[in-house]
């Protein structure tokens, strides 16, 4: 009788291996503790004062430093969060056009031209899907699933999800199916569930088909089925998709509907591990460290697992501060260290950051010489410097220099973008999923305060 050291993620004869992710997931974040009162200053007055210092900021650019920009015009640094397509949209919006209310709550909600709001976007989704527009409903019924920018609410998400989804779009589809699969409320109605998912799974749409497969496979809202549910997979998996060659893997490791076939499986989970998908390479681990359809190979095993837990080579790589590309590098001779605090004393945003940077950068750097920099970093970025502002937020989140905070984290981030930082948007969705929608909506509301020209 073979014995199986290890049974992960519905490995060989594993329990049932679950791939659905809830919808509202709320993972957990950790807050610093008295970190916020130095940086987030509340009240008109006070939003009166950040407003002058950045605009005070923006003009103390010393005439020395101006010559370290690469182009003389990319000295000027964005003067407003919001942009002339934004105005002419909010314009028309305001005067009852549909279009405009539904583009400018999407270019809330992604932080296009303006800083990212869910609150914000939620509003102008909500008169637009009054007035029956099916991308606005469907926005507004995915913030009520989540609990992003409104209340959680497995009502309105539901009313909102099916009066897009009447539309027949198979996105909506789908998203109403997974909004019954997983309410928000703790509820699930997988029956309802599968009709969605078949609907949209008959237009074309992928993951629809993963999770009505799914169902199939576990005989929830539908009669057990593993024949049904290997066409979907395999119909998914033809188009390369993740989970579908994840989900075929375990068919075979169980001999559900297939004859039981590790060496197939262990394809099934390489192609899918591949595209980095957690639980496959959880499963391809078990593979290997058993035996199964591969060589034995614990070392393998192990590197596996460490990949599946995010920090191995197919791991997204941890975000990297950054330096200004605008800039050329600060010189560090005695003299120009010198011109450079003279001008980091006198308030110059540029150079507080520069300084910042040699400081963080420096392969001596110890704790006091990060907490330095990022003191440098966060007065750039009360300035109004968009770079420090990335910066700023990165290291929040990974607890450098200052105590970690996921929620200033994401406020500097997410004001970072609305300053222009083209790479904001992509750090914002890295860390998203160690939040919580709380933790969300209070970064966009911090940031709402505290951005110039916020609505």
């Amino acid at each position: 009788m073979v014995q199986h050291r290890r049974h992960a993620g519905g490995g060989p004869r594993g329990g049932a291996a679950r791939d659905r992710r809830r919808a509202d997931d709320a993972r957990t974040g950790r807050r610093g503790a008295g970190c916020r009162a130095p940086l987030v200053r509340t009240g008109a007055a006070a939003t009166a004062q950040n407003r002058a210092n950045r605009d005070n900021g923006a003009g103390m650019i010393r005439a020395g430093l101006l010559v370290a920009l690469l182009i003389g015009a990319l000295a000027t640094l964005p003067a407003t969060a919001q942009d002339s397509t934004a105005d002419s949209l909010t314009a028309a919006a305001t005067a009852g056009d549909v279009a405009a209310q539904s583009a400018l709550a999407f270019r809330y909600h992604r932080g296009d031209g303006v800083v990212q709001n869910f609150s914000t976007a939620a509003d102008w989704a909500r008169r637009a899907a009054e007035a029956g527009d099916p991308a606005a409903q469907n926005l507004l019924g995915r913030y009520h699933h989540g609990g992003l920018g409104v209340e959680q609410d497995q009502a309105e998400a539901l009313r909102w999800l099916r009066a897009a989804a009447a539309s027949g779009e198979a996105a909506f589809l789908h998203d109403l199916g997974r909004a019954l699969e997983h309410g928000a409320d703790g509820s699930s109605d997988p029956a309802a569930a599968a009709e969605a998912y078949a609907s949209a799974a008959g237009a074309g749409h992928l993951e629809a088909k993963v999770s009505l497969g799914l169902l199939y496979q576990e005989g929830l809202g539908v009669a057990q089925d593993f024949t049904r549910a290997r066409t979907l997979y395999e119909e998914a998996a033809e188009a390369g998709h993740a989970r579908a060659l994840n989900n075929l893997g375990l068919l075979y490791v169980r001999g559900n509907g297939v004859p039981q076939d590790y060496e197939k499986a262990a394809q099934f989970f390489a192609v899918a591990a591949e595209q980095g998908l957690p639980g496959a390479l959880r499963n391809l681990g078990v593979m290997y460290e058993n035996g199964f359809g591969v060589p034995l190979n614990e070392a393998l095993a192990a590197e596996l697992y460490r990949q599946a837990g995010g920090q191995g080579s197919t791991a997204t790589p941890a975000p990297q501060l950054a330096y200004d590309a605008r800039l050329h590098p600060p010189e560090t001779t005695p003299e120009a260290l010198e011109t450079l605090q003279q001008a980091a004393r006198a308030g110059d945003p540029v150079a507080r950051f520069q300084l910042g940077w040699l400081l963080i950068t420096s392969p001596e750097a110890g704790f006091d010489t990060i907490s330095e920099a990022a003191r440098l970093f966060e007065a750039a970025a009360v300035a109004g410097y968009g770079p420090a502002m990335r910066n700023l937020g990165l290291l929040y989140f990974e607890g450098r220099g200052v105590p970690q905070d996921y929620v200033l984290g994401r406020m500097w981030l997410t004001l970072a973008s609305g300053a222009g930082q083209s790479d904001a948007a992509g750090l914002i969705a890295h860390f998203a999923a160690a939040m919580t929608p709380g933790q969300i909506n209070e970064a966009q509301t911090l940031a709402a305060a505290w951005a110039p020209d916020s609505p």
